[in-house]
């Protein structure tokens, strides 16, 4: 039951990251050389405090929830030879580890930005690789293997 609600919580906040991430990214884009405002540094929050609960929310299923990833921690080797389990255990996870940190790179290099402009590249460049991270590692419903529902439990 708990590992239910977890993965239909995970599974659909992904959207909430997913939105949060593209926003910041395209008044990033967006701004260019203008004035870096509060609604910038706001969006900078919400993607941080997105890709945190995300974060927290997985590590929920990756440390003891996930059948899969319990299943693989048993049998390491097995589960690096298996697309399935190897995708759980060291491709989603840890990939998505990185889009948090590229998140939480940007925000600091935004703080110790001098100028506007110098603010909106760094927020569009960590933004950008984070999301490129999230697009890579999200178990889209077309990925044959370990594909997911869009929108799982509804």
């Amino acid at each position: 039951m708990a590992y239910s609600m977890l993965l239909v919580a995970h599974s659909l906040w992904r959207w909430v990251v997913v939105a949060a991430v593209v926003a910041r990214l395209a008044r990033a884009v967006a701004a260019g050389g203008g004035a870096f405002t509060k609604v910038d540094r706001l969006l900078g929050i919400g993607a941080i405090i997105s890709l945190d609960v995300q974060l927290l929310l997985g590590l929920g299923l990756y440390c003891g929830l996930s059948p899969a990833t319990s299943a693989a921690f048993e049998d390491v080797g097995s589960a690096m030879k298996d697309p399935y389990m190897r995708f759980w255990l060291v491709e989603h996870g840890p990939v998505l580890v990185g889009a948090v940190i590229a998140g939480h790179v940007g925000n600091v290099r935004v703080k110790k930005a001098v100028t506007d402009a110098g603010k909106h590249k760094a927020a569009a460049i960590a933004y950008g690789i984070a999301l490129l991270l999230i697009l890579v590692a999200m178990p889209w419903p077309f990925r044959a293997i370990v594909g997911r529902p869009w929108l799982p439990g509804l």
